[in-house]
């Protein structure tokens, strides 16, 4: 009997139970293909086994937690996030709990709780467990048909890879995924070790094996000397180097350890600084006054460690604590405040927590996770080349993305058309006009994100505050609450409760909102608003960094320019119909100034998207241009 089914999904770890069961809940047939008989075995031993399943922060935060391919996952972090993952979870009957560091685990602790919430959740949809080891996929005709596997095929022209990477082998992870990925053709990025135990040069730790500091302060440092990584907490000596939590999570930042030279620096004794360290030590050798040098530590080290002090501090071990010179006690106090030791590389990726590399997300849609090669396949979780800092970040990579993977196949044959348009351009170039137009054309949410950054600019000139005094207006920014209501077609701007809709188009605040708008925090502030509408709709937005950081992924980017001196126009015209009494030298001495700033500010400047339509406008009418714009959007969506 032939085995068919709609969709095939392969690894029964964290991404791939998620992708399954959304699948399955989604009205589609799903078959789940695990080498195991249990399935979540790696999830089962996450956090010491309590399970950080994701962090309590907004997507931003995880998309500068993933240091390789971040900009690769806007779309399927923005449109999954941390809090959506967390609903999901206790709507399946896991309270969960946030943590240091906005890590989050169930409040039993228990990493088993998260396993059988999607067991259930597979059992609940419907979704068709097989005990079974995937061998290759079944291309014909340059079409996927199915999946291959040591129980006879299976067949399906969808095909999730949910494999994960090599790390942690015995529960399944090894590098089967990057096989499937080959045979369509794709590049599988070297698999390295990442979130590993590091090796030493030398064999110091070695004598000092099973030994472990607590509440320790650690740095790397680079062969420049630079410093790549701070932290503070625990780690542990072993046979090779070193081990801990600070250990793992440092591996990560290393990129290039093994080919580049790092340090470790540890500050073992970080409460206290060099002045009273080493009045310190002066109370603990005159408690130990006649004794020999090396057992007078008994109270600063513990004993593994205190051969090695002696060793590397170069003092005498017979000498009498009492003649230990001034200058030899400075030596002792700067080893203990930085205590070094010379990386050579990490432990073998299998023994990492995390693999780096994977299948080039080059070649894989960002928006649905699909192959750019073989229609069908599409790619979730760690199998890929996305890798994160420790903190929950990388199971956010395998949720999120597993949702995207989902979501794309069940859209697929129902004719909807989610759509995303950026239009760029500088102050007066007809953005705003133009994607009111456009927006109501086309059926689509216009969002006017220069209102955005007016509302807020208005706020801090009603509190007398420098509209480039960073400091002051990021104080402020806790106390605005803006929302945007739509009425009759209209975005209407509320402020705290209040419609400033008609307030925030003066000169003054157009100013005030050019100037605040190059502030780091206010962008921050006002970036989720942003993503959260695209997220759920499909939207025309206008601003001037809408393509290259709000939406970086839109499916649309246009940038409108226009001469100063059109502009200028332009924006007269607008100020005389609502009863402004202003020159045109002076709305062109603006424009020209806040060009100026708009293209030079450090935070997101005014530029093009290297993938953007630019429409110069000077010379085109209202209708022309929208007729330009419309007919650019009706062939992305074709």
């Amino acid at each position: 009997m032939r085995n068919t089914t709609d969709v095939i999904v392969i690894g029964g770890g964290a991404a791939g139970l998620f992708c399954a069961g959304l699948i399955a809940g989604g009205g589609k047939r799903v078959t789940l293909l695990e080498k195991n008989d249990k399935v979540g075995r790696k999830l089962g031993i996450t956090g010491k086994g309590r399970c950080n399943l994701t962090n309590n922060s907004e997507p931003r935060k995880v998309i500068e937690n993933i240091p390789g391919n971040g900009r690769f996952l806007y779309s399927a972090v923005n449109s999954f996030t941390p809090q959506d993952m967390m609903e999901f979870i206790e709507s399946r009957g896991v309270p969960l709990k946030t943590e240091r560091a906005s890590r989050v685990f169930p409040v039993s602790d228990r990493a088993a709780d998260i396993v059988n919430a999607l067991l259930g959740f597979i059992r609940d949809t419907g979704v068709e467990r097989v005990t079974a080891t995937a061998k290759s996929l079944i291309i014909e005709d340059g079409a996927l048909r199915g999946v291959k596997t040591d129980r006879g095929a299976y067949y399906a022209s969808t095909v999730v890879v949910a494999t994960g990477g090599v790390s942690y082998p015995l529960t399944g992870s090894t590098g089967d995924g990057y096989i499937f990925a080959r045979q369509a053709g794709h590049t599988v990025v070297q698999p390295r070790a990442s979130l590993v135990p590091l090796t030493e040069k030398g064999e110091m730790c070695a004598k000092m094996q099973g030994f472990s500091l607590k509440n320790v302060g650690v740095k790397f440092t680079d062969g420049k000397g630079r410093t790549v990584y701070e932290d503070f907490g625990e780690l542990m000596f072993t046979h090779f180097g070193v081990t801990g939590p600070v250990i793992l999570s440092a591996s990560a930042h290393l990129r290039n350890v093994g080919s580049e030279s790092y340090t470790l620096h540890i500050d073992l004794k970080p409460a206290l600084d060099e002045k009273k360290l080493d009045e310190r030590i002066l109370r603990d050798f005159d408690k130990y006054r006649n004794r020999a040098f090396r057992n007078a530590l008994g109270d600063l080290a513990g004993h593994s460690m205190i051969p090695v002090i002696v060793e590397r501090s170069g003092i005498d071990p017979d000498k009498e604590v009492n003649s230990v010179t001034k200058e030899e006690r400075r030596g002792l106090v700067a080893l203990f405040k930085d205590f070094t030791v010379e990386i050579s590389g990490t432990r073998p990726i299998e023994e990492a927590v995390v693999t780096r590399g994977g299948v080039s997300v080059k070649e894989i849609d960002p928006k649905t996770m699909e192959s750019k090669y073989l229609r069908g396949l599409y790619f979730a979780g760690e199998v890929m080349d996305v890798d994160a800092y420790t903190g929950g970040f990388n199971l956010q990579i395998a949720w999120s993305t597993a949702h995207a993977a989902a979501a794309a196949i069940l859209d697929k044959g129902e004719n909807k058309m989610h759509i995303n348009v950026a239009i760029d351009g500088p102050s007066g170039a007809g953005k705003s006009t133009l994607a009111k137009l456009v927006a109501k054309e086309m059926g689509l949410i216009y969002v006017d994100t220069g209102a955005l950054y007016r509302t807020v600019g208005l706020y801090v000139l009603r509190k007398g505050v420098g509209s480039r005094d960073e400091e002051g207006v990021t104080a402020l920014l806790d106390e605005i609450n803006i929302e945007m209501r739509y009425e009759n077609d209209t975005q209407r701007m509320i402020l705290n409760g209040e419609d400033v809709t008609d307030l925030i188009r003066t000169p003054e605040v157009t100013k005030y909102a050019s100037d605040t708008s190059a502030i780091q925090s206010v962008r921050a502030f006002l970036l989720d608003t942003q993503r959260s509408l695209a997220k759920k709709y499909s939207v025309i937005m206008d601003g001037r960094d809408i393509g290259t950081v709000v939406l970086p992924d839109s499916d649309v980017k246009i940038f409108l320019v226009a001469s100063p001196e059109v502009r200028a126009a332009r924006r007269l015209k607008d100020f005389e119909a609502k009863g402004v009494d202003i020159s045109y030298e002076r709305v062109l001495k603006d424009i020209v100034e806040r060009d100026y700033n708009d293209s030079h500010r450090a935070a997101a400047p005014l530029k093009p998207a290297e993938d953007s339509v630019l429409l110069d406008t000077s010379n085109m009418n209202v209708g022309e241009v929208k007729e330009a714009i419309e007919s650019i959007i009706r062939a992305a969506m074709e």
